[in-house]
């Protein structure tokens, strides 16, 4: 009975075998896909509520670092004075606790802002994705290795990001609005309008 049990498991995982082979040894199939890229850095600077972020978080930390320098002045001065050291101690709790929650406040006002900068550029460049055909897209900036052919075979579409994010925008000028991916070989310049 062993040998019968044997016999059949060698036979199915056989058949097994043999009906996977031919799956196996075809081809790969090769597809076409539709590169795009773009300088992600040059569309936020051409858009407004990117520019407002950057103002934004410029602000906020000068504000931050005002309020601590402050805080600093104050303990100074409260050492100055020889006031207590329990005293000293409490104020600078109090202070650190306060940066501690501006700091936070700030942060998520910061985010919260640069959240709907990358959301409208991201919703910006899946719209001329879909209107040029584009499979994927990429930031050229961003790409490391193989930036050659992206460069030699996409499309640069900074110019369209940026017109469907802000009409009446700065538009890139001169040259390859992308900024060519780190690569050992040369790349061409990519032209707008392909």
């Amino acid at each position: 009975m062993t040998s019968k049990f044997i016999t059949s498991t060698v036979a199915a995982v056989a058949l097994a075998v043999v009906g996977l082979a031919p799956s196996m040894a075809a081809p790969a199939q090769q597809t076409s896909v539709k590169i795009g890229f773009f300088n992600l850095a040059l569309v936020k600077q051409s858009y407004p509520a990117s520019a407002t972020y950057e103002q934004l978080k410029n602000r906020a930390e000068a504000m931050l670092r005002a309020y601590v320098e402050e805080g600093n002045k104050m303990l100074q001065k409260a050492q100055e004075e020889k006031k207590p050291k329990e005293e000293i101690e409490k104020m600078a709790k109090q202070l650190q606790t306060e940066v501690n929650a501006r700091q936070q406040a700030l942060a998520e006002l910061i985010q919260g802002q640069a959240q709907q900068s990358q959301q409208a550029i991201a919703i910006a460049v899946g719209s001329v994705a879909k209107d040029k055909g584009l499979d994927v897209v990429v930031d050229g900036a961003a790409v490391f290795s193989g930036g050659e052919k992206i460069v030699a075979n996409g499309e640069d579409i900074t110019e369209l990001v940026v017109a469907k994010l802000a009409p009446n925008a700065l538009r890139p000028t001169g040259g390859a609005s992308a900024p060519a991916p780190a690569t050992s070989a040369p790349s061409r310049p990519a032209t707008p309008g392909k």
